[in-house]
């Protein structure tokens, strides 16, 4: 029974970090729009005289006022940064679950799905998040650990094979095919209303973040700023896997 109890705590500790998680990321996709700046003090009239007799046939100075558009609305504000395209309408979603997280990635950026191979070619001095190239229908696949990419430091697991955590199950083939995410299982596949989404309305500190799904509570990727991440984050790699 003593065995027991430290691994006990341990788990709970990580449930209580996980959910803490969660909950700052529906904050950051919920959190309002910052209030709009005060209006600008009332701007002094210019006066200026006519010119002539026939560009003012009275001859009363003509009164101007500088030409200032109007603060936008909120509504405006918000609009200013558009959905994803693929959101305009009804959209279907993947559900999966890394290390107790459950993350959504559109069907529309899915490039398929490979079970997990254990023979992936390991390239030594790159970032810990990447694990690896595998080949699928004929493309070279850079393999990265979800779960380093999308949880802050002090939340991260250990890597995969580490203090116990077990291997990945499948690996998410996104950015045609370039980039394979591990996961941990696969949940379901929805069909969402783009009202059904919490959407990030200005940016954070989680570019990968589209917004979160509360009725699922999980988080929705926005794909392409995280590929984009992915390259900037990982040095170009050689196709060829010799």
């Amino acid at each position: 029974m003593a065995d027991k109890q430290p691994r006990t705590i341990t788990l709970i500790e990580q449930q209580h970090a996980l959910d803490a998680y969660l909950d700052s990321l529906l904050a950051e996709a919920t959190e309002p729009e910052p209030a709009p700046a005060p209006e600008a003090p009332p701007v002094a009239l210019q006066v200026v005289e006519p010119a002539s007799a026939e560009a003012d046939e009275i001859g009363t100075p003509v009164v101007e006022a500088p030409a200032v558009a109007p603060p936008p609305a909120p509504e405006q504000a918000r609009q200013s940064e558009p959905r994803p395209e693929w959101a305009e309408g009804r959209f279907q979603c993947l559900i999966f679950r890394v290390q107790g997280l459950k993350l959504a990635v559109p069907l529309a950026r899915l490039n398929g799905i490979l079970p997990w191979d254990d023979g992936l070619t390991r390239m030594p001095g790159h970032a810990p998040h990447f694990l690896g190239l595998m080949q699928a229908h004929g493309e070279t696949v850079r393999v990265v650990d979800t779960a380093a990419v999308v949880m802050p430091p002090d939340r991260r697991p250990p890597a995969i094979g580490d203090g116990g955590r077990a291997t990945p199950s499948h690996v998410i083939l996104v950015g045609q095919r370039r980039w394979g995410l591990t996961c941990d299982g696969l949940a379901d596949t929805i069909t969402l209303e783009p009202d059904e989404v919490h959407w990030r309305s200005r940016r954070g500190k989680r570019p990968w973040l589209a917004g979160t799904v509360i009725e699922q509570m999980c988080a929705l990727l926005e794909v392409d700023a995280l590929v984009r991440i992915l390259e900037r984050q990982t040095p170009p790699v050689d196709d060829a896997s010799d």
